[in-house]
């Protein structure tokens, strides 16, 4: 793995972890829209990895943390980190074509211990233990039950929330502030499985339109559902009194060729 990297991978590489360096700091600076370029800081890197292999990747990866270290301080190096290995992570699979299954559960699974072990080596840096956040979540809790006890008694569903389907939630609930720690975990595994459908989905999109030859996701009838759905709709668009403008018959010739192309 360890080698004498070539000039165009060198220049290649720090071409896209500048890249990275960039969307971060849209992100951080942006007003409005800027977490949507977390989503091309992953793409970059499984970019560079198909391209010249995860070892050029791995050496991007370390420039554009020490980038965002010098340019936005160190306490934002944390998102970097998780984005790029992210990254590195769909590069490689994309490039071995794993099946969308294993992929999805080893990067969610993966993804959340990561994000588990920075909250705790956070909170050991910094002295802030743990059960401070616990009892913010536990303090959330209880207003969202008060909440859901007033709405539900304003629509005329309290007997049945209260006596059905309370005593589950509250069995959970205390289950879960019980063992915290196993449960914070598992909290964060079920809040990326989201998260990560979303950013392979994304950037198995935008590889592929690159002209990279990567498993398309979503495959199979799923895929055709979702083809069919499209053509449909811009199909009923070009016959609606919006079809008349030659701006939007441009945009729906484009998005069919989009369409083909994936």
């Amino acid at each position: 793995m360890f080698r004498r990297l070539s000039a165009i991978e060198i220049a290649e590489g720090a071409l896209l972890a500048d890249i990275a360096v960039i969307f971060h700091l849209l992100t951080l600076y942006l007003p409005i829209g800027g977490d949507w370029f977390r989503f091309l800081i992953f793409v970059v890197f499984a970019l560079l990895v198909l391209r010249r292999g995860l070892y050029a990747g791995i050496m991007g990866f370390c420039v554009a943390v020490f980038l965002v270290a010098v340019l936005s301080g160190i306490n934002f190096t944390a998102f970097m980190v998780l984005e790029g290995m992210g990254g590195l992570f769909l590069g490689v699979t994309m490039k071995h074509h794993w099946h969308h299954g294993p992929l999805l559960l080893v990067g969610i699974t993966c993804g959340a211990a990561a994000l588990y072990l920075l909250i705790v080596l956070s909170s050991l840096l910094f002295g802030i233990p743990l059960s401070i956040f616990v009892n913010s979540l536990h303090r959330a809790y209880n207003t969202a039950i008060s909440l859901m006890n007033a709405l539900t008694a304003s629509v005329g569903l309290g007997t049945l929330w209260k006596h059905n389907l309370l005593p589950a939630v509250t069995g959970v609930a205390n289950l879960a502030f019980t063992y915290w720690i196993a449960a914070l975990y598992v909290g964060f595994w079920l809040f990326l499985c989201p998260v990560v459908v979303v950013v392979y989905y994304a950037t198995s999109l935008l590889v592929r339109l690159l002209g990279y030859e990567v498993r398309p996701f979503p495959s199979g009838n799923l895929r055709k559902l979702l083809h069919w759905l499209a053509r449909t709709l811009t199909r009923w668009i070009g016959k609606s009194p919006l079809g008349r403008y030659a701006i939007m018959r441009t945009m729906l010739k484009q998005i069919r060729l989009y369409i083909g192309r994936i």
